[in-house]
């Protein structure tokens, strides 16, 4: 045997032990329970949302809302909702617990639509808003009851 097939046949087992020995880029990251800690929700059952928001908190719920896969429709103000009910099929409204009475005079025309209040948290309102719906949020909830109360609702509109 000549050198050169000595040399080649040595460089090819010791290419093939130390390829056996490594792993692929980004592997580690594959295993159940390691590596990277980042989960995105995404919704079962995508629905059309209409939200009244303004602040900066209501707005990064929005794209939370989102990036699950609803279809978000945002207005400003409560006295924007009829418009969006007559231009959009909407099947839940998101708006502040203290302004449902304007609310649900904007969705009166509106049969499709379901309403879910947002209760201020630490306040009486929170009581109220379940005593007088059959759910409600708090503006301190997380995305999860957001989503798990949304799914909840369009599961029964069904």
């Amino acid at each position: 045997m000549s050198n050169k097939k000595v040399l080649a046949t040595v460089t090819i087992c010791l290419f093939a032990i130390l390829v056996s020995n490594t792993y692929a880029c980004g592997e580690s990251l594959f295993r159940v329970g390691k590596g990277v800690s980042f989960r995105e929700y995404s919704a079962p059952l995508p629905g059309s949302i209409l939200v009244v928001a303004n602040t900066e908190a209501e707005m990064a719920m929005v794209d939370r809302l989102a990036a699950a896969g609803h279809d978000i429709h945002v207005v400003s103000d409560p006295s924007e909702i009829g418009a969006e009910l007559q231009n959009h099929d909407v099947d839940i409204v998101l708006a502040y617990y203290s302004q449902r009475e304007f609310v649900e005079a904007q969705m009166s025309g509106s049969a499709s639509a379901t309403f879910i209040p947002i209760a201020k948290d630490g306040t009486q309102e929170v009581s109220q808003a379940d005593a007088s719906y059959q759910q409600s949020l708090t503006n301190e909830d997380s995305v999860l009851n957001y989503l798990k109360t949304i799914h909840k609702t369009l599961k029964t509109q069904s």
